[in-house]
């Protein structure tokens, strides 16, 4: 089966190295990454708002490049995009359900989107949560096949967040497929058929979440605070964070480090709990950037 969008060694000076992945109907893959990583450069070449300057892309099985127009059937939604202060949604899903020559949006996400108590309202009148549904609102009037959505949660109240995750679950059964950017990895873990983990333009790895949190094996995570000195545990591995440190090891090893921090810390309720797609991340990109120093 030919996927929706194919990446191959997509590359943009002091952005991307080299980045290859596919979005294959009926699924939602997540990029996720910290701020600086990538993500947002990424999608822009995907949308042609940046060129890139090496790498291919095909989207819906047409190749996209400089000159070329982007295939019907995709849906881009930027995070900083808006229309017209004065414009009313209602009159903006009017518009967009004209030029796409469709009767709007399917009530169901309608629903899920609580777009309808925004109708009456302008743009400038919309607060960000509300803004960035009504604007995946209008993405969708037109059926995509294909929805590229750059952080689309960042910095939004649970409410909006929660209705907008809803959103994309939809998308994945009743659309095509969804490509989106997140830096959350326990965001990613709830959402993502599959992951690529992005750090410095570089990809760490691929898969499924749980996939990825295997690469870590047998172990647990203690989560210690950064001012507590860990020093090194017999079979533990220790990974220092800006803030936090996090132990790695089997559940008995994590035990004995923590009754033996405990005259340090005063506490001997520390939490041993299964390995998160976060620690997945954390742990790749540490030896990443070991692997780097020793080039």
């Amino acid at each position: 089966m030919t996927p929706l969008l194919r990446v191959t060694d997509l590359s943009k000076a002091q952005a991307l190295n080299a980045v290859s992945f596919s979005v294959q109907r009926g699924e939602v893959v997540c990029v996720v990454g910290p701020p600086g990583s990538g993500k947002s450069t990424l999608i822009e070449c995907l949308a042609g708002l940046q060129e890139p300057d090496t790498g291919h892309i095909e989207i819906l099985g047409t190749a996209v490049g400089p000159g070329r127009r982007l295939p019907v059937g995709l849906a881009v939604i930027l995070s900083d995009e808006g229309l017209p202060g004065r414009m009313k949604v209602a009159e903006a899903l009017v518009l967009f359900s004209r030029l796409h020559n469709t009767r709007g949006l399917p009530s169901r996400l309608l629903d899920l989107l609580d777009i309808e108590p925004l109708l009456s309202r302008r743009f400038e009148a919309l607060t960000e949560g509300q803004r960035r549904r009504a604007m995946i609102a209008l993405a969708m009037v037109g059926n995509p096949e294909l929805v590229l959505i750059d952080e689309p949660t960042t910095g939004l109240r649970e409410g909006s967040g929660r209705r907008i995750e809803q959103a994309i679950n939809e998308l994945r059964s009743g659309y095509g497929g969804v490509c989106l950017t997140l830096a959350d990895p326990v965001q990613a873990e709830r959402l993502a058929d599959r992951v690529v983990l992005l750090r410095a333009g570089r990809i760490l790895a691929e898969g499924t979440p749980s996939q990825l949190i295997q690469t870590l094996g047998s172990v647990f995570v203690l989560r210690m605070p950064p001012y507590v000195r860990v020093g090194r545990p017999r079979d533990v591995r220790v990974l220092p964070c800006a803030t936090s440190t996090y132990l790695y090891g089997s559940r008995q090893a994590l035990e004995e480090a923590a009754e033996e921090l405990a005259p340090r810390t005063g506490h001997r309720a520390w939490s041993i709990r299964p390995p998160t797609l976060k620690d997945a991340y954390l742990t790749l990109s540490a030896v990443h950037e070991h692997a780097a120093l020793e080039r």
